[in-house]
């Protein structure tokens, strides 16, 4: 028994000196993990703890404004209040979303859609639930925020567009950020421009994030905020358009399909650019239905091309001018002379007829402008080769993008002889490798493989009007002239084309004398009227017997420039089988002159010591 107790004292020693042996073991780890804690890492903790206790919220800019020449907003910002969420701070999703639906009055389709947005969000990234509320639909929920961690109510702003359809190619619109755009830099919650303007001045109208720090509890709740960086809005651009202007070419144009370019022939200054049918671009902001998405890429208008930069079409006889240009320059014969036009050209086995199947007689270059002959320039572009007349349109910049700062653009088709005489025609199944002698007779008068857009054919008219330099078209305004090149062209040669260009008006005989004789300003002009490609049977199958109808028509062009005597506009009109260039295109330019000359003549009576509008001159370039 004693021997027993005694083993047991023993292994009890043991067991104390393992433990006063251990004690100072495990004081010193202790004493490490202190040190480590309080010293060695303590500004890594500090920092989890404070993002812990502390929210980084980001407050969104307020956009830029984008406003017209008389300083009206084209695209504007209304104060509204939204509703946002940062995923990983919500503890109940599901119920969450269920509470703000009923308190929002959202649709099951709309959750629907907010759960695949939440899905496809980083969830420390905020996610914007809606906008464009009013105080009234916002302040019962703002008022029991500390009941919802992770949801936040913030004042803001969205976008309008007062003129809506009028000016949607040119200012384009809106959409929230994608993928992509988070991938840059941009949250979920902040929309990007995806056209037009709105698109290519993104950096100067976005503007620069500013934060809010809040002080949170465990749960996510917002205890007290505890500094805030103020957003930095976005710039506002004044555009050198002038919504008057583009109200009258619309009003001219109709209900029908076309563009419609008016420029200032001394900067470049686009004073309207109208593309129609236009769309609703209101209607991006409130939440573009998929339906209303489809249909407009259905239908067969197009409504959301813009045809005054993007769509390119035979010029038809508004090129004759360029023809007349390179036949002047290389000392053609019948530049400077005179053939016989009995209404057709015999070519081969076969005949070219001119438009006027009756003749026109004996015709010279004035002649042949001021009625537009087509045997004339039959002949002047036999004469002088399809290498001629490319390297003409290419000098008079046709065929090339204007760099306009509205992409995408469409740069024509110029066809040519050498080195790419193919270009126009490769795309065909035949595959051939010659350029015949009468698809060049056809191309000098803007028919054919030649295509271009109506704003190269305004800057045409403009470099006409001022002396031969192609000016970079400025969308916005107060801006530098930039000259991208010059026309090594003889005075005596562009006055010539300016001299017929002016009996076109002039002229009882000319094409647009009808529409244009009595217009406010004095005018000189070129009609054309487009020949068109037969239609598809599957196009046909899309259309209406009486869209068939329409489509068969030609299309019809107008280009020019006013007042004759001091150029300071120059005009183009296209109308999409439209008919003729002088009886549907020529007035829609005559409804243009007869608003700016109203408007100058209201600005001279307000203010008569000022310059006139557009007073920059040639000389000044």
């Amino acid at each position: 028994m004693r021997n027993k107790q005694l083993e047991v004292r023993q292994r009890f020693n043991v067991r104390m000196v393992y433990f006063f042996a251990a004690t100072p073991l495990f004081l010193g780890i202790l004493l490490f993990q202190i040190m480590q804690l309080q010293w060695f890492e303590h500004e890594k903790y500090r920092l989890q703890a404070d993002q812990n206790r502390l929210n980084i919220i980001p407050i969104l800019p307020v956009r830029g404004e984008i406003i017209d020449a008389q300083g009206r907003g084209l695209a504007i910002n209304h104060i509204d209040y939204r509703v946002s969420l940062i995923p990983e701070r919500v503890e109940n999703l599901e119920m969450t979303l269920h509470t703000l639906a009923q308190a929002l009055h959202w649709t099951d389709d709309k959750v629907t859609l907010l759960r695949k947005r939440i899905k496809h969000t980083r969830p420390d990234r905020s996610v914007l639930l809606d906008d464009k509320l009013q105080w009234s639909d916002v302040s019962p929920l703002a008022a029991r925020l500390h009941h919802y961690p992770g949801i936040n109510v913030e004042a803001g702003s969205y976008r309008q567009y007062p003129f809506s359809e009028l000016t949607s190619h040119i200012i384009g619109y809106l959409s929230l950020a994608n993928a992509g755009d988070v991938e840059a830099g941009f949250l979920p919650s902040e929309f990007i421009g995806r056209t037009g303007i709105e698109k290519s001045f993104e950096a100067y109208l976005h503007g620069r994030l500013g934060h809010q720090r809040e002080e949170v509890d465990a749960h996510g709740r917002r205890i007290a905020v505890i500094n805030r960086k103020a957003p930095t809005m976005g710039k506002t651009i004044q555009l050198a358009l002038d919504t008057d202007i583009q109200q009258a070419a619309s009003d001219a144009l109709g209900e029908r399909t076309g563009a419609v370019v008016v420029m200032d022939v001394n900067t470049g200054g686009i004073i309207a650019m109208l593309s129609k049918p236009g769309y609703d671009t209101n209607q991006f902001i409130t939440g573009l239905e998929s339906a209303q998405w489809q249909e407009w890429l259905n239908n067969p208008e197009k409504p959301l091309l813009n045809r005054a930069t993007q769509a390119a079409y035979p010029p038809a006889s508004t090129f004759k001018l360029v023809t007349g240009l390179a036949g002047l320059d290389q000392s053609s014969q019948l530049a400077e002379g005179s053939t016989y036009c009995p209404g057709y050209v015999e070519f081969s086995d076969r005949k070219l007829h001119c438009w006027k199947r009756a003749g026109h007689e004996t015709v010279t270059m004035h002649k042949a402008l001021v009625q537009s002959c087509d045997v004339y320039f039959y002949q002047l572009a036999d004469q002088l080769g399809m290498g001629v007349i490319s390297d003409a349109a290419l000098d008079w910049g046709l065929g090339e993008k204007t760099e306009i700062d509205l992409p995408p653009e469409s740069r024509g088709i110029i066809p040519a002889q050498s080195p790419y005489m193919m270009a126009a025609i490769k795309s065909t199944q035949s595959r051939r490798k010659k350029w015949f002698r009468g698809e060049t007779m056809i191309t000098g008068i803007g028919q054919g493989a030649l295509t271009t857009t109506p704003l190269q054919i305004a800057r045409l008219a403009a470099a006409i009007a001022n002396g031969g330099y192609i000016l970079k078209p400025q969308v916005l305004a107060h801006r530098p002239t930039e000259v991208l090149h010059q026309v090594n062209v003889k005075a005596e040669h562009l006055q010539i084309v300016r001299s017929a260009m002016r009996d076109v008006v002039l002229s009882s005989a000319g094409t647009a004398h009808r529409a244009l004789n009595q217009a406010a300003w004095t005018s000189a002009g070129k009609t054309g009227t487009a020949q068109v490609v037969k239609l598809s049977t599957k196009k046909k199958n899309k259309l209406s017997e009486e869209e068939i109808q329409r489509h068969h028509k030609d299309h019809a062009w107008f280009m020019g420039y006013a007042p004759y005597e001091n150029p300071q506009i120059a005009i183009t009109v296209f109308v999409e089988h439209g008919g003729h260039g002088g009886s549907d295109a020529a007035p829609v330019a005559a409804a243009i002159i007869q608003a700016m000359a109203e408007k100058q003549a209201l600005a001279l009576n307000q203010q008569p010591d000022k310059q006139k509008m557009f007073s920059p001159t040639v000389s000044k370039l």
